[in-house]
């Protein structure tokens, strides 16, 4: 087996894009303003996690610690956030994220571990998606999602649901997945799932944060099963399809079994709306 602990060289941040809940419930659309005594007590704990991005207090955690630390200060102060990185869907600019609180995954960019006889990739949640391949190739190994040259992160894509064609079937990126962890609004880690595609054991948990949209929380890193790369020229290439993040909205509020349960996931580990509706 081997490992590489690799950070990409060139991120300026990667999507782990998210925000929302049932838009029939507008109490979860947010109206209020960023904390100024939550800002300064995040600048003196984190001088270096804390920037400010086109006016917008943004923090850069490092660890699922980190990121549930945040997500415990903010909820005791009733701070609203977003999740956020590069190649974003919905781009936190504007008076709309003025008064939140951004978390940003640049920083959650490693290439974890590769696993060249069980095949499979661990990789931080803001590590480009398109750039896996330069990686997996060292181990001749193959991602077919990332000569899709999808401009964001692996959790982005994650999140937002990303598929594809490969000319007869829908191929959905969640197929590939093994496992994630992610921190939840009210700052529990989760480890869902088993790491080798032999063990399956809490699969179909993770399967959740697959188009979630950053409702449920913030992923940290996530696990793919990986092909060789002989199986390259193999397959047809997948076709991206377009995200669609109101057709997202209205799946998620009628009466479905994941709207059922994300609704349920949600006011079970967010309570006080800290990932609310952005509109």
């Amino acid at each position: 087996m081997g490992k590489a602990a690799l950070k990409h060289p060139s991120l300026p941040g990667t999507a782990s894009s998210y925000f929302m809940l049932d838009r029939r419930h507008e109490s979860c659309v947010y109206t209020g303003t960023m904390n100024t005594r939550l800002e300064h007590e995040l600048t003196a704990a984190y001088p270096l996690g804390m920037t400010w991005q086109k006016s917008i207090a943004t923090f850069h955690p490092e660890t699922p610690q980190e990121i549930a630390d945040i997500f415990g200060r903010t909820g005791k102060a009733g701070q609203k956030c977003f999740i956020s990185g590069f190649g974003n869907n919905i781009d936190p600019v504007g008076e709309k994220f003025a008064e939140l609180l951004v978390l940003k995954s640049d920083r959650l960019n490693d290439i974890i571990e590769v696993g060249d006889k069980d095949f499979f990739v661990t990789v931080g949640a803001g590590y480009p998606l398109k750039e896996l391949n330069k990686v997996l190739a060292e181990y001749n190994l193959w991602f077919p999602f990332s000569d899709t040259q999808y401009p964001g992160s692996c959790g982005g894509a994650f999140a937002i649901g990303l598929a594809g064609g490969d000319g007869t079937h829908t191929v959905p990126l969640n197929r590939s997945l093994l496992s994630v962890t992610a921190v939840l609004p009210d700052g529990s880690i989760v480890t869902p799932g088993a790491v080798t595609f032999k063990s399956v054991s809490g699969y179909d948990i993770s399967r959740i944060f697959f188009n979630s949209w950053g409702m449920l929380g913030m992923l940290v890193n996530l696990s793919f099963r990986v092909l060789p790369i002989s199986k390259r020229d193999e397959m047809h290439p997948v076709q991206l399809f377009a995200p669609d993040f109101n057709r997202f909205l209205n799946e998620l509020n009628g009466n479905t079994p994941l709207g059922d349960m994300c609704r349920k996931i949600k006011q079970e580990y967010d309570p006080a709306n800290t990932l609310p509706i952005i509109r």
